[in-house]
């Protein structure tokens, strides 16, 4: 038998076994996880509703909105700005480089909007419950708790 018919037979042969191999399995489907690490923390704005155990001040309404590495909000009469980095553990958060304007307001809001930023500022850690309450925590256990 020539060469070239040799060849010839030989990628029919190989052809025939290609079409016999298993087919790849198909690939299972995933659902998509809930979000977790900072992702948790983005989208709408969040109201808080209590600051260090504390109810927050009738008819004053502090918030806090995450995105892309920047944060700001409402402080009960003042807006806030800064920055924010969630550890890769996803664990902890930290702000940065925070600031505030400097309206003057009725007493009981400034108090709360001072307790609000000095517990911002110190915050460490969060969580984000399935009731989607979101917790920001500080290393002596102080909280500010908010949801959407």
């Amino acid at each position: 038998m020539p060469d070239f018919l040799k060849g010839v037979m030989m990628m029919a042969a190989i052809g025939t076994l290609a079409a016999c191999s298993p087919s790849p399995a198909p690939q299972a489907q995933t659902t998509p996880a809930a979000p977790t690490g900072g992702a948790a923390l983005l989208g709408a704005e969040w109201a808080v509703f209590e600051i260090a155990g504390k109810p927050i001040v009738a008819d004053s309404k502090p918030t806090i909105l995450f995105e892309d590495g920047r944060v700001a909000g409402a402080g009960s009469c003042n807006r806030f700005m800064g920055g924010y980095t969630v550890a890769p553990d996803g664990l902890k958060l930290e702000f940065s480089q925070m600031a505030s304007t400097m309206m003057a307001c009725p007493d009981p809001l400034m108090q709360q909007e001072g307790l609000f930023l000095k517990t911002l500022g110190d915050v460490t850690g969060y969580t984000v419950a399935a009731d989607g309450v979101l917790t920001l925590t500080t290393a002596d256990g102080r909280s500010i708790k908010a949801r959407r």
